[in-house]
């Protein structure tokens, strides 16, 4: 009996510790925090109750809170732009000139633009925007400073859903660097946005974050994207010289959409909870 005991603890643990596992790998919010800590708490006092239901609640459990806490990693999303179609622009002869590659790219172009702003005697490929393998890098070599551009054109309708968003999928990034979006509609109007990145900035890039003097562009509607990456003349660091980065991907996504909508998902954890404490009571009865 004793040892059967041990082994009904023992698989109580392991699936507590295979839950554990699981929710550090998604990014928690304060509120479900407290419900995950809940969750175990109760789980430990209840002692007395049969290992059996112990395990059928909180599988229940276990499963409302995966779906709290994995609903905006799911959120519907398309890649932009996988960087799988191999094309390089290398500037390198003078500071200032620039270099630049064109290809076709769904229904019109895609160009990438490499400008070396200073090269402090070493000119030997200075700036360097290179798609290759699935992979966007930036780079510039020791003591150069300079931009990289990579530009859309014909990009029609992108804009989907209650709040799209960009999602930059980030391979390495090792220094600082400005940055500056620019998406221009049909009718000419122009929106922006920009940031001075740094290491760990934040990958995604609302639509609603994007600013213009006039009438802001038409996101259903765009003749043109850009993104750019400039080294010349960071606000608050100045020139920032041997700067490189990558992109894994770019992707389109809409945080206002989920396959599992947050109040079920909340009523299916509290119900987990609420059965955990009805064990309690009989038990203590």
């Amino acid at each position: 009996m004793q040892l059967l005991t041990l082994r009904r603890k023992s698989a109580v643990k392991q699936k507590l510790l295979s839950f554990k596992l699981r929710v550090s790998e998604e990014p928690l919010c304060q509120p479900q925090v407290f419900l995950v800590e809940r969750i175990f708490a109760h789980i430990r006092s209840a002692t007395m109750i049969s290992t059996t239901t112990r395990l059928g609640v909180l599988g229940l459990a276990t499963s409302a809170a995966m779906l709290l806490t994995s609903a905006h990693a799911f959120a519907a999303t398309v890649v932009f732009d996988d960087f799988n179609d191999n094309q390089l622009a290398v500037d390198e002869p003078y500071p200032g000139s620039t270099n630049s590659n064109t290809i076709a790219f769904g229904a019109g172009t895609r160009t990438l633009t490499a400008e070396n702003t200073s090269n402090n005697g070493n000119a030997v490929a200075a700036t360097t925007l290179a798609a290759v393998g699935g992979s966007l890098s930036f780079s510039n070599s020791d003591l150069a400073t300079g931009t990289g551009t990579v530009t859309y054109t014909n990009v029609g309708d992108i804009s989907s859903g209650a709040n799209p968003f960009f999602f930059f999928d980030v391979g390495y990034f090792d220094n600082v660097a400005n940055f500056i979006a620019t998406a221009v509609d049909t009718m000419g109007n122009i929106s922006t946005y920009q940031e001075v990145l740094q290491v760990g900035f934040d990958p995604t890039l609302f639509f609603s974050e994007f600013s213009s003097m006039g009438t802001i562009a038409d996101f259903n509607s765009l003749a043109t994207l850009s993104f750019m990456v400039d080294t010349t003349n960071v606000p608050g660091f100045g020139a920032v010289p041997s700067v490189d980065g990558s992109l894994k991907s770019i992707s389109i996504g809409d945080d206002g959409v989920s396959p599992v909508p947050l109040p079920a998902g909340g009523l299916l954890l509290l119900a987990g909870l609420s059965g955990l404490a009805a064990l309690r009571r009989k038990v203590r009865a």
